[in-house]
């Protein structure tokens, strides 16, 4: 498995290579790096300094208060004084230091993981959770943070305080300090089964964490379809389900670290009893003196410390592989769908698409066969067919949010794999039939696509799309704020200012995904009739309403990924198949035995008249669209 981080590369071989883990969590310090050595080699002085203060109290003890050279007590308590001083700055540096290079990692992190979430593919989002994601961009990345900022010193301030404080009693007294160092092996047998234990359960609740995510981001977007079907209770017990197993597994983490963790403290508190024990014969023996007594009973802690420590150390570096692992996975991800490395680049793209028996699959799963379609540059074209049948599928081959299995699709004869993505797409405006609109104004929202276009374009794609009428009674016209995802806005007027949006981009291909569903008969009449008599474009509506497609140049009737008619509006239904059964049942009538929604009205709820089609084959203007 190969990560990838800009210019680094790093090669893990096995999931459990936690080397490699570390390397590529300090791989994203950059520049920090210096940082970073700079706060480790502050532990290590730090720590020899802290071992020198003990040996000016000794000295006190020793020569001062028992020798009689009190001449030296001023120097030497001036000497210890100064090592605190020094020891207290040093551990201040280190936080600083520490602090700077891991916020700066969680800058990069997040960029990264958000930038390689942006550049997936569409599939990449039906594999994945948006909690899961959301959880990856906080709560790992903090954890990773934690690591670098405090976990891994910590490892290495253990590891050098031991070894500095082991020196310094072996200098004085080995038998003395080999009783100290002997429940050492008790401490790393106890962490080493927490470690081993710990670090699944930690992944469960990972796991648990991101379920309970998605289900309060989904009852978040979807708040009113859960009020509209009343479903409130119904989503608070899911939502107390969730957030019981993400208890049950954090209560189980934490058994095993209460299992063992108190085992790792129970040794570290024998120390003090070894300590004063051993010290005690040694002293009365007199294998020591009292100041050297005093070095082992200042130092003790240093021991003491790093024992009690290594229980939550271990905790911590146990939730960072969990969390890395995740992260990594993320980084790791690649869009297949990405640009050549010499991309075509046109000079003015026509619009003239081409689909050549294009094949389309979701895994086993074929949902296009053999569709080849030849549109001219400035036709529009209409799409209809049975929900589920591929009529989006197959225009998202064309914007290349996917890529066929087989056949070539052409703009203007050259093939969309071989021209950049940001070229290609920005001369496709989309539609799409899942309206999404950001929490900013309106204006903003219709501008998204062209950021510097002026007023003039703006008015002028509301105008078309019907939309500046209402926008301009909002309160505060195109500078009103659109909440989150257009709540306050109807399903029409979402649907108007998506479409505005895309009109704004003034693109020689546009792309209607059933843009006008949610709006009454006259302003879909009234939107389409501007368009036709707007710049010319090469035009193609998806759509289960025939008013809106009935003007279309040709249409095309896809079923079961398959298409199965085409032909003008009056040729499909001289035909009698399945566009002119859908026109006669949206007319009222009964065709071939089928009866529609009665004489009345409309089937369907489409609200389209039989005037509008009888209009639209005769060749004049629907009266619905």
């Amino acid at each position: 498995m190969v990560f990838l981080m800009g210019q680094n590369h790093f090669e893990i071989k096995g999931d459990d290579n936690f080397m490699a883990s570390i390397k590529w969590a300090f791989g994203w310090l950059g520049r920090g790096k210096y940082k970073t050595v700079l706060a480790l080699v502050c532990v290590c002085v730090s720590t020899y300094v802290m071992t020198l203060g003990p040996r000016f109290f000794q000295k006190i003890i020793d020569d001062v208060l028992t020798g009689g050279q009190y001449d030296q007590f001023f120097p030497l308590l001036g000497r210890a004084m100064l090592c605190g001083i020094v020891f207290m700055v040093l551990r201040y540096f280190i936080s600083i230091l520490c602090e700077q290079a891991s916020q700066s990692v969680v800058f990069k992190l997040k960029r990264e993981l958000f930038t390689r979430i942006m550049q997936q593919s569409p599939t990449f989002f039906r594999r994945n959770r948006s909690g899961d994601l959301i959880a990856k961009n906080t709560a790992d990345v903090d954890i990773i943070r934690h690591f670098i900022c405090w976990v891994f010193p910590r490892w290495l301030e253990c590891f050098v305080m031991v070894t500095f404080v082991l020196a310094v009693f072996m200098s004085i007294n080995a038998v003395y300090a080999l009783c100290l160092f002997a429940l050492t092996p008790f401490t790393l047998i106890f962490s080493s089964k927490l470690a081993k234990r710990i670090r699944p359960a930690y992944g469960e609740a990972r796991e648990k964490l991101s379920e309970l995510n998605t289900v309060v981001q989904e009852n978040i977007g979807g708040n009113r379809v859960v009020k509209a079907f009343t479903r409130e209770e119904f989503e608070i017990e899911k939502f107390s389900e969730a957030n019981l197993a993400y208890k049950e597994k954090n209560v189980r983490a934490n058994a095993i670290w209460l299992k063992y963790g108190p085992m790792i403290e129970s040794v570290a508190q024998m120390l003090t009893v070894v300590n004063l024990l051993a010290g005690g014969i040694m002293v009365i023996t007199g294998n020591i003196t009292i100041g050297e007594l005093n070095i082992f009973l200042s130092l003790s802690w240093a021991l003491n410390e790093p024992m009690n420590s290594i229980g939550p150390v271990v905790n911590d570096t146990q939730r960072f592989f969990a969390s890395a692992e995740k992260v990594m996975e993320l980084c790791n991800s690649r869009n297949s769908l990405v640009s050549p490395e010499n991309p075509y680049v046109p000079d003015k793209v026509a619009g003239n698409i081409i689909l050549s028996g294009v094949y389309l699959k979701y895994g086993f799963n074929t949902v296009l066969h053999n569709i080849n379609m030849d549109i001219k540059a400035g036709q529009t074209i209409g799409i209809i067919g049975p929900t589920g049948s591929g009529k989006t599928s197959l225009v998202n081959l064309i914007a290349r949010f996917l890529d066929p299995a087989e056949g070539e699709v052409k703009l203007d004869g050259v093939s969309v794999r071989d021209y950049g993505l940001q070229t290609l797409r920005r001369n496709i405006a989309i539609t799409m039939w899942d309206v999404f609109l950001f929490s900013d104004t309106v204006e903003s929202n219709i501008a998204y696509g062209v950021p510097d276009a002026d007023m003039d374009i703006i008015y002028k794609s509301a105008d078309i799309a019907d939309a500046d009428e209402f926008i301009s009674k909002m309160p505060e016209g195109y500078d009103t704020i659109v909440g989150e995802r257009g709540v306050g806005l109807s399903g029409g007027q979402r649907q108007r200012i998506s479409l505005a949006r895309a009109l704004a981009m003034e693109a020689p291909v546009r792309i209607f995904d059933d843009t006008t569903s949610a709006v009454d008969m006259e302003t879909e009449r009234a939107i389409y009739k501007k368009l036709r008599d707007g710049p010319k474009a090469t035009t193609i509506i998806i759509a289960q309403r025939i008013s809106s497609i009935a003007h279309a140049d040709k249409i095309y009737v896809i079923e079961d990924g398959r298409i199965s008619e085409s032909g003008s509006h009056a040729e499909l239904v001289a035909l009698g198949g399945y566009y002119a059964k859908t026109c006669a049942l949206q007319q009222g009538q009964i065709l071939d035995g089928t009866p529609g929604a009665g004489t009345s009205g409309p089937a369907d709820g489409d609200g389209v008249s039989g005037s509008a089609i009888a209009g639209s084959a005769e060749g004049g203007e629907p009266s619905g669209s």
